[in-house]
């Protein structure tokens, strides 16, 4: 894949602001504050932007050997962080701050699994994170992404020539350490007013929610139904409908066949999903008599399932199932048999399998359990608007449309006729001549 000057120069940006706010995100967790962890007042660490921009250039030639793939993202990414720091602490003869600290960690084996994490990051960021940037990118405007690019690059110049101006004047007098101050000060404020305006438009939404005070530590994770419970929620259960498809398949017709609804990992969103809408909606009745729970389960996954049929079908062009041969269907994307198996589901989720996996995931420790469900939550989303974007290509590649720009060209060589028949082999097109 061929990239321009511009579009690298875009990457870099990009993942400077990324690898900016995963450090500011780690620290905020842990620390229950905002704090600006690049060396620049701009929110850019320039460290993970290089990095990521060779990697792009790099990785493509070791398509599809993970293990040598990991390899070169832990050389290039230990290289340049090392480099960095180097650098830093030259140039700025000890006052400015390391890029990254990783304090935490101490001895050989420590600092190792550190630089294996922030490998295994970067290769996470180049299979998943990277498809949807680069189609993204290609979305824009020519002149839109070269604009971009020397407004960001005019803006760190000047940042940096500040940055060594304040860290390398003379010492002789209070004055210059008053300015060195100053430019600390500067970078906090920075990060205060991120704080702020977050929380500002939380109040807005949820006037009732109160910050959490200085110091104040979260000893319980994921308490009681909430946004991390339910993103861990959809994970575990998009990935047990998978299996059990799975398993249901090899039973019922001797065959081993994928089940996943995206591209990477065996994942069902529907059951991901259904799982959530389940926690969600009958919580009303928990407490109620089973048949009240029953009857729930029953109209809202009957209506669930014919939705997601009508979504497939009309947005990506697709039919993943079809019940028109079975008795008592609602054309063909539901039938009343599978409404009765959504009630029994709901049931027995609500009333045993909930609460058991509730405890479970509550066990976690706050802080890993907050990364953790960020890490998830970005997962998902790539994964998903990548299966999209393949499963569309796929549709125009079985009309005998050709590939005619960058994007297409992209999707038709990572993701072929052959990956998507495997993930998908139930997969049918709509006939476009009968809508």
């Amino acid at each position: 894949m061929a990239y321009s000057y511009w579009e690298l120069a875009l990457y870099f940006f990009f993942y400077s602001f990324g690898g900016w706010l995963v450090e500011v995100g780690i620290y905020a967790i842990k620390e229950k504050r905002v704090c600006n962890r690049g060396i620049l007042t701009l929110p850019l660490s320039f460290s993970y932007g290089i990095s990521m921009v060779l990697l792009i250039l790099l990785l493509p030639t070791l398509e599809s050997n993970y293990i040598f793939q990991l390899l070169m993202a832990l050389i290039v990414s230990s290289a340049v962080r090392n480099l960095a720091n180097f650098l830093i602490e030259r140039l700025g003869k000890g006052r400015i701050p390391k890029d990254s600290d990783y304090s935490m960690f101490s001895g050989e084996l420590g600092k190792t699994t550190v630089a294996l994490l922030i490998a295994l990051g970067f290769l996470f960021v180049y299979l998943l994170v990277h498809p949807v940037v680069f189609l993204a990118v290609h979305t824009l405007p020519q002149w839109l992404s070269i604009l971009s690019v020397i407004v960001l690059a005019v803006l760190s110049c000047a940042d940096a020539a500040v940055l060594l101006y304040v860290f390398h004047i003379d010492d002789r007098d209070g004055e210059n350490e008053q300015r060195r101050r100053e430019y600390s000060r500067d970078k906090a404020r920075f990060g205060r007013r991120i704080y702020q305006l977050v929380w500002g438009r939380i109040e807005r939404a949820y006037p009732g929610m109160e910050k959490a005070l200085p110091g104040e530590r979260c000893h319980v994770f994921a308490q009681g139904i909430c946004f991390d419970k339910l993103i861990w929620m959809f994970m575990i259960c998009a990935l047990l409908g998978d299996l059990i498809e799975t398993l249901y398949c090899k039973l019922t017709i001797d065959v081993w066949m994928s089940r996943s609804s995206v591209i990477y990992g065996p994942f069902s969103i529907v059951w991901g999903v259904g799982a959530v809408l389940l926690t969600i909606v009958l919580q009303k009745v928990v407490q109620k008599d089973d048949r009240y729970v029953f009857l729930a389960g029953f109209f809202l996954g009957g209506a669930y399932e014919y939705l997601c049929s009508v979504f497939t079908e009309v947005f990506l062009g697709t039919v993943f199932w079809d019940y028109s041969d079975m008795p008592l269907n609602i054309g063909g994307r539901t039938n009343l048999l599978f409404c009765f198996f959504w009630g029994v589901l709901a049931v027995i989720w609500v009333k045993v399998c909930y609460p058991r996996l509730s405890g479970w995931i509550e066990r976690v420790p706050p802080v890993p359990g907050k990364i953790l469900t960020w890490i998830m939550l970005l997962f998902m989303i790539c994964n998903i608007l990548i299966s999209a974007a393949a499963m569309t290509r796929y549709t125009d590649r079985m009309a005998g449309k050709a590939a005619d720009n960058a994007v297409e060209l992209f999707l038709d060589q990572r993701y072929n006729d052959a990956l998507v028949e495997f993930v998908w082999p139930n997969l049918r097109i709509r006939d476009r001549a009968n809508t």
